[in-house]
């Protein structure tokens, strides 16, 4: 197969798809095409890593060569550049959004398609350690009042105790001994259900916990609310089946190609503190007790690369880009005008959509925004726009709010919805599963009836090719 050819029934190139399903492959990739900078000088995993990481974010992914205490580089970064996704992906990265959003429909006809193989033997466990010790890995402190060492990007792999299905989600979590972990269950995530089954039942849940997989898995894991069978979009996304691999002591599989895996139990009723933890609005996640799990085994590739990253532009663009497709997938289906989706920056990944629509009939805007906060329940606020407006454009958004919404006939408000915990504004619940917040819509599209007044016509100069002139700047 030529290496560019885009495979079957996906827009990912068989190159691509290779990147994608293998975090060495990708970083190869990135250092050949001059996307990641490598930091050669000995770094302290407490504070210092992240402190460099914060200072470089949004350039070039970063490779952290010689970490101190440990003889594993670190690699984070790898989703702050929405234009470096593009290139990993090999499309313009506005692309991104529609190929993951793409995957998810065939995979809801057909969940046993492009069926994993299992293998026995994999890179993933070309070592399997002598004895569990956690602080062999280079996990860092991240911010400086963080509770402590905190894996905070692994892909977590759990079969649902009740059929069978396996699911994937990332969670944080916090380092306690050298073979214990406390994390953080998000509410209405299924690794909750999961849980809740099996403690009912006096039993561990069994998990693996993947540092370093395929882009395309980890990506996808942060898709919300799709459950069992999950672990098939990242195949459809790339074209092709992403190959498992057994435990060692545990009935889960893991990433054949991750860099490290820990294979563990999550316990029935074990409760321990967690927490601070600096989290994706900029905030520290409060301290309480939470889920404990056990690790039994670590295996991990002969050289590998562990994997971090810090709260920021990489969150948010990790919960965007599945946001995105989600949102556009969901709302596509009931209104076909929608044409885009973005989650800025300032709504850190999970609080705000800009929705460009066609401007086909009345309401149509107020329409798009209701189906949106259906569609992603997060979301506190909606902004829906026409096509001539660029939503990734802080600038053209706020111009078109300025010039074509009225709070009296354009603007939503819905109080009392459902808010995402870690937001502060959202008023928690008595029993901590769950909160409340008013959460608002915006109109900003050029009222229907005035379409093509010329009130509303948009500025235009012509186009053209600086290139062709000689322009020098003093």
């Amino acid at each position: 197969m030529n290496a560019e050819r885009s495979n079957p029934g996906t827009g990912v190139s068989a190159a691509a798809a290779t990147r994608l399903a293998d975090m060495g492959a990708c970083i190869e990739f990135l250092g050949a095409s001059g996307q990641l900078a490598r930091v050669k000088s000995e770094v302290d995993p407490r504070h210092e890593l992240a402190g460099i990481a914060r200072r470089l974010e949004g350039t070039k992914c970063v490779l952290f060569e010689r970490v101190k205490g440990s003889k594993h580089p670190v690699l984070t970064g790898l989703l702050w550049n929405r234009d470096i996704v593009g290139s990993v992906f090999g499309v313009p990265k506005q692309q991104v959004p529609f190929l993951i959003a793409g995957a998810i429909g065939p995979w809801q006809k057909d969940k046993q398609a492009l069926p994993a193989r299992v293998l026995e033997r994999a890179p993933a466990n070309e070592v399997v350690e002598d004895r569990v010790d956690l602080s062999a890995l280079p996990i860092p402190v991240h911010a400086l009042k963080d509770a402590g060492r905190y894996l905070d990007c692994s892909v977590v792999l759990a079969r649902n105790p009740q059929t069978g299905g396996l699911n994937i989600s990332v969670h944080r979590m916090l380092v306690m001994q050298e073979d214990r972990l406390s994390f953080l269950i998000d509410p209405g995530r299924h690794l909750g259900e999961y849980v809740e089954v099996a403690e009912k039942r006096g039993e561990p849940l069994p998990v693996t916990i993947n540092n370093g997989v395929g882009l395309a898995p980890w990506i996808v894991s942060t898709l919300p609310r799709l459950g069992d069978g999950k672990p098939a979009i990242a195949h459809h996304l790339i074209g092709r089946p992403i190959d498992l691999v057994r435990a060692q002591t545990v009935d889960v599989p893991a990433y054949a190609d991750a860099q490290f895996v820990i294979e563990a139990e999550i316990l029935p009723g074990a409760r321990e503190f967690e927490a601070p933890f600096a989290e994706v609005t900029g905030y520290y996640g409060g301290r309480d007790k939470r889920w404990g799990m056990q690790v039994k085994a670590i295996t991990r590739r002969r050289q590998p690369v562990f994997h971090t990253l810090i709260s920021g532009q990489e969150v948010w663009n990790a919960v965007g880009f599945t946001a995105e497709a989600a949102i556009f997938h969901a709302v596509k289906s009931r209104i076909p005008e929608i044409k885009a989706v973005f989650l800025p920056p300032g709504g850190c990944g999970f609080y705000e959509a800009v929705v460009q629509v066609e401007n086909t009939r009345p309401g149509i805007g107020q329409e798009i925004i209701r189906e949106t906060f259906r569609a992603f329940r997060s979301l506190q606020r909606v902004v829906a726009v026409d096509c001539d407006v660029d939503i990734h454009d802080p600038v053209d958004v706020d111009w078109a709010i300025t010039t074509r919404f009225n709070a009296d006939r354009d603007l939503i408000l819905l109080p009392g919805e459902e808010g995402h915990i870690l937001n502060p504004m959202v008023e928690i619940d008595a029993d901590g599963k769950g909160g409340k917040v008013t959460k608002v819509g915006m109109d900003a599209m050029i009222p229907y009836d005035d379409r093509n007044s010329e009130k509303f016509e948009r500025v235009r100069f012509k186009e053209v090719d600086l290139g062709k002139y000689d322009i020098k700047y003093d």
